[in-house]
């Protein structure tokens, strides 16, 4: 059995509820600050951490800016949070494995 979490937030378009992976993304947003996380930040469990991202932009109107910084051999994201959000509950959920 795996646990869930469920957060329940206050943004610019107002109150919603993400879980999953893409709650995790959030709590790590609003945990780092103007610091930004990148995807190597949070590779242990978010494997699509750009993807959970744009979850949040299009569907609860955040904005996350994507920076790129330059690396031998390419460039990764640094996804920063500029929208105000507000942590109102976080909640594990049970879930069949």
């Amino acid at each position: 059995m795996t646990r869930a979490v469920i957060v329940i937030a206050e943004g610019p378009s107002g109150r919603f509820k993400v879980s999953g992976q893409t709650a995790r993304a959030l709590l790590a947003l609003v945990a780092a600050m103007k610091k930004g996380v990148t995807a190597l930040d949070v590779s242990s469990w978010a494997y699509r951490f750009s993807a959970y991202c744009f979850e949040l932009r299009h569907k609860h109107g955040l904005a996350i800016e994507t920076l790129r910084e330059p690396h031998e051999g390419g460039w990764h994201g640094r996804h920063v949070l500029h929208s105000l959000v507000t942590i109102i509950d976080v909640q594990q959920a049970g879930n069949e494995a």
